[in-house]
């Protein structure tokens, strides 16, 4: 009977390490790995943009796919979309995120699109967020410490 007590003993602090060693491991993983989709209308002095965004982190990939509308004041609606494949990392609170490819249709921008990052538009070129986990169906999106676009979880 000795022997199960003493075993009991070493096995009960072995394993709340282990569990909490896989929770922290499970936790860091999904920092880096999620998906989740946004919405977002932009509107300027010519028209509006609603713009339904995809993204997704996998390690030290991603993309991000973009479908929308834009509607000038005058004229007929232009249907757009982006597909842009980046790579990132964190570096501290914020997520550097680096295009790699871009697919932008049209080819020429509608004038709200003077508002949008190179990072969207360009190879190379790298934009800086903040992406706070803000409850269990979403993260929020800061831009230089202003909230950019919340980001509704999806599997």
């Amino acid at each position: 009977m000795k022997i199960n007590k003493r075993l009991w003993l070493f096995l009960i602090p072995f394993m709340t390490g282990v569990l909490c060693l896989a929770y922290a491991g499970l936790t860091s993983w999904k920092e880096t790995h999620f998906a989740c989709d946004s919405q977002l209308t932009m509107i300027d002095a010519y028209g509006n943009d609603d713009i339904i965004m995809h993204f997704r982190f996998d390690g030290k990939t991603g993309h991000v796919e973009t479908r929308g509308k834009y509607t000038p004041l005058k004229g007929q609606q232009i249907q757009t979309s982006n597909k842009v494949s980046f790579t990132f990392w964190r570096d501290g609170d914020s997520l550097v995120m680096v295009s790699n490819d871009t697919n932008r249709l049209p080819k020429t921008s509608p004038p709200a699109f003077a508002h949008t990052p190179d990072f969207f538009s360009s190879r190379e070129r790298g934009i800086r967020l903040q992406v706070i986990r803000k409850n269990k169906a979403g993260y929020l999106f800061l831009y230089d410490g202003t909230p950019a676009l919340y980001c509704a979880i999806t599997d």
